[in-house]
């Protein structure tokens, strides 16, 4: 009689060992990356100093280093988790044209948007790592902002480059995470209008020539992976609504997602959603996915998934009046204007509510969706069925360097070449 594979067993009930070579290198390889990654961030605060095209300088340098945190999670995938993403849509996107290749079938893009808010829903700590990741192969990752807990800014390092890249940290108190959250958003807003126009300023002569900023704003609208205290929460929730409680996920929050919707949408008209569906195998249907593949048992014990499950769906034309998404259409921004009134994202109790039973309607489609994923190890796409695997690996040899920050020591070694050359300029002059 064969053993049962390892990821088909919960934590709890695995042996409690895992490679060694796992557990002596992956917490010297990721240590050290992020320390490399953040080094090279507080090298790039001088950057600020230089008038006029000093912030931008250090935006694009930042942006660097976060694409460098997806790379990472790359790195450490391959070398301590090796998985491959399974794509599936319901068009649009389109799966016929969602993957490009090169001459030898290997993936060499993913055709995603480059303004997106993107919304998944929660099954495990692993979800967002995947999700940077598929904006790495996008070529988008510079721009993707996560809302996380307010606490999490606090970590040594992490939280340290954390606020380097801009993420959004939330309470879980609306009242108090109104203000903040407009901030930011506003913020993003006017990074990615300045990104269209400074195509014709006349700084962008001094810089290589300026690309869109990109801008991926990833949000969970269950707030958190499920576990027996969410699962109370959302009964009680289920029970005043007068609906049934789900199985595989939470009931949304909806207020959060609108408002980061209506906020935005003004000053970056072409935004659109990217629905996101993440299921994991080997997890028997109504159990916790954060009990087979948790972050400690994936990467030090190396046990991940053999694949990773994501189902995309796009909505478009977000600011017409027949969008499929309800309430979103707020007042256009004034001439001259580049900053949304502080109220921009507040919407009326009845278009909240129609946001709130849409994206209610959402939820209860991919509990269907995550049954007969349970049903059937997949899920279903449109297009005759057809699916994308995508095997998680660097697509190019230099991200392997950006994954460590340029070393972190390279990166100082550079800038002291260029102080010390500078120094005997001065000196000759």
């Amino acid at each position: 009689m064969s053993e049962k594979p390892l990821y088909t067993i919960p934590i709890d009930q695995r042996p409690p060992h895992g490679p060694w070579t796992s557990k002596v290198f992956f917490p010297l390889v990721f240590n050290f990356a992020q320390l490399g990654i953040n080094s090279a961030q507080f090298l790039f605060v001088p950057l600020l100093l230089i008038p006029v095209v000093g912030r931008r300088w250090f935006d694009a340098a930042v942006g660097w280093t976060k694409d460098g945190y997806g790379r990472l999670l790359i790195v450490i995938t391959v070398l301590f988790g090796p998985t491959s993403l399974v794509l599936t849509t319901d068009t649009p996107p389109s799966i016929t044209n969602l993957v490009e290749r090169d001459a030898d079938g290997q993936m060499t893009k993913i055709n995603l948007p480059d303004r997106l808010v993107v919304m998944a829903n929660h099954q495990a700590y692993l979800d967002w790592m995947y999700l940077w990741i598929l904006s790495c192969y996008a070529g988008h990752s510079r721009g993707i902002i996560i809302l996380l807990k307010a606490s999490l800014k606090k970590i040594p390092v992490i939280g340290w480059g954390m606020r380097f890249f801009r993420f959004i940290f939330m309470n879980r108190s609306w009242a108090a995470d109104r203000d903040n959250l407009t901030l930011a958003l506003t913020q993003l807003g006017h990074q990615a209008r300045s990104g269209q126009e400074d195509h014709a300023s006349e700084t962008s002569g001094l810089l290589w020539p300026k690309k869109r900023s990109p801008l991926w704003l990833l949000i969970f609208p269950e707030g958190t992976i499920v576990s027996d205290e969410e699962r109370v929460k959302s009964v009680r929730y289920a029970e005043r609504e007068g609906v049934a409680d789900f199985v595989t996920m939470l009931h949304p929050r909806s207020t959060g997602l609108l408002f980061c919707l209506r906020t935005l949408l003004p000053q970056v008209p072409d935004l659109q959603l990217l629905d996101v569906t993440i299921g994991y195998p080997g997890v028997p249907y109504g159990k916790y996915p954060q009990d087979w593949y948790g972050l400690f048992s994936v990467f030090f014990r190396s046990v991940p998934p053999p694949t990773v499950h994501i189902h995309l769906h796009l909505y478009s034309n977000l600011t017409s009046s027949t969008s499929e998404v309800p309430s979103l259409v707020s007042k256009p921004l004034a001439a001259g204007n580049d900053q949304p009134p502080s109220d921009t994202g507040l919407a009326s109790p009845e278009e909240t509510r129609a946001f709130e039973l849409w994206l209610r309607g959402i939820w209860t489609a991919k509990e269907k969706r995550m049954e007969r994923f349970y049903r059937d190890g997949r899920f279903e796409s449109g297009e005759g069925g057809a699916r994308e695997v995508v095997p998680v690996k660097q697509t190019k040899w230099y991200h392997w360097i950006s994954a460590f920050g340029g070393g972190g020591m390279g990166t100082a070694a550079v800038v002291g070449v260029g102080i010390w050359q500078i120094a005997e300029l001065l000196k000759s002059s």
